[in-house]
């Protein structure tokens, strides 16, 4: 027999329980666009090192960072302060170019393995004989499977012989041969030291 009271009971009851469902399914819906689009870091690594080697057993290339940390939903690893060493043919003389800040994406079937750098972009290649190449640049892109650089940045590479500057470049830096483009406010400038004199 149902009194009043009975009634009132089982009424908070039924209201109870159809807000705590729909509390519950409204948390679920606002929870899962971010659970999808999360991209929380999966590794980190201090003072890392990654050196590929060649089929020979050679190093090709070798990427050091400060920290390293690797988002698994872009696959792209963020580096702090990168250094990045290519050794091509002539590991006794290898590119050195350094960074405050750069990221590694790996090769896929579209692509090869890159490393954008930016910040304080310096490339750097000397040899026992006193010759050097500079390279300043904000960013640039380097394919270390390729001994090849490219920015679209200002750019100044400095010599034993001189400075050019341009609004861009493309290095084949094994080869050292580079492809510098202008634009309306930078055009490829190319200056020349004087010969050092001999006593």
């Amino acid at each position: 027999m149902f009194t009043t009271r009975n009634i009132v009971l089982f009424a908070l009851i039924m209201l109870v329980a159809i807000a705590t469902n729909w509390v519950v399914e409204r948390g679920d819906e606002q929870d899962e666009p971010h659970a999808i689009g999360r991209n929380d870091p999966d590794l980190y690594m201090l003072n890392a090192r990654i050196t590929q080697f060649s089929a020979k057993g050679a190093r090709q290339h070798e990427i050091r960072a400060s920290r390293l940390t690797h988002f698994p939903l872009t696959n792209m690893t963020a580096l702090i302060t990168p250094n990045v060493s290519l050794f091509a043919n002539n590991a006794s003389s290898p590119w050195n170019i350094t960074a405050d800040n750069g990221r590694l994406l790996p090769q896929s079937q579209l692509r090869d393995q890159i490393v954008e750098l930016w910040d304080n972009v310096l490339a750097t290649r000397s040899n026992s004989a006193g010759d050097f190449i500079n390279i300043q640049t904000a960013s640039l892109t380097v394919y270390p499977g390729q001994d090849y650089a490219e920015t679209n940045q200002k750019v100044y590479i400095d010599g034993a012989r001189g400075r050019t500057s341009a609004a861009g470049m493309q290095a084949y830096l094994e080869e050292g041969r580079y492809l510098f483009s202008s634009d309306s406010n930078n055009r490829v400038i190319t200056t020349l030291w004087p010969a050092a004199k001999h006593p």
